[in-house]
């Protein structure tokens, strides 16, 4: 192979400084594409934040009740956003940007709530339990709101008391000790028209 064919080998020079370092990409952009999707949570005033994850944890009056604060910080964005477009001498992107955002957020919020509601009145597996009766309705409810690990506790501990009862149901009766019985005597009375023979304990 001649010398004109081979690879030409470039180094760098010493002389060139040193290699600057890699940037981050935004805020926190490279450590959110690891990570995989943040989850979605809105904060309210009575709650703090909530979580879309927490919702089939809670019950039906505190979804009612965040629902109901989730929609108070719609409208109030939505007043916002109107305010920031129509605001000819102040063109302050950002923060429009911002309250489209969470305008956005707060709609999927309301979505997943209205999609938790809806699946608990639909819910075939209640419907049969509240045909049949009300200790299999409430045990169908609590597997639906109660975390997996919390739910297999309960059930466990009612289990074992149940069993426990049903022990002691089918146990026989302790037995007593025959000497503290004292022996049956049979006495004859005299014969009569209206007495027959009498038995006398000690």
């Amino acid at each position: 192979m001649s010398p004109e064919n081979q690879p030409r080998v470039t180094r760098r020079r010493s002389s060139a400084g040193p290699v600057p370092p890699k940037r981050p990409m935004g805020n926190g952009s490279l450590l959110d594409s690891r990570q995989g999707p943040r989850p979605t949570f809105l904060t309210l005033r009575d709650h703090g934040k909530v979580y879309v994850a927490d919702l089939p944890n809670l019950s039906d009056g505190q979804l009612a009740h965040i629902a109901k604060e989730a929609e108070e910080v719609l409208t109030s964005l939505e007043r916002r956003i109107t305010d920031l477009e129509g605001d000819t001498t102040n063109k302050d992107n950002d923060t429009l940007i911002k309250a489209s955002t969470k305008h956005e957020v707060t709609l999927r919020f309301i979505r997943a709530i209205e999609g938790e509601q809806e699946h608990r009145s639909n819910n075939p597996a209640l419907k049969d339990a509240a045909t049949e009766s009300l200790p299999r309705t409430f045990l169908e409810v609590a597997r639906h709101r109660l975390p997996g690990a919390t739910f297999d506790s309960l059930l466990r501990e009612a289990l074992e008391a149940c069993a426990k009862e049903e022990h002691a149901k089918n146990s026989p009766p302790p037995e007593v000790k025959k000497e503290n019985i004292p022996p049956i005597k049979i006495v004859d009375l005299p014969p009569s028209s209206t007495t027959s023979s009498v038995l006398i304990t000690d």
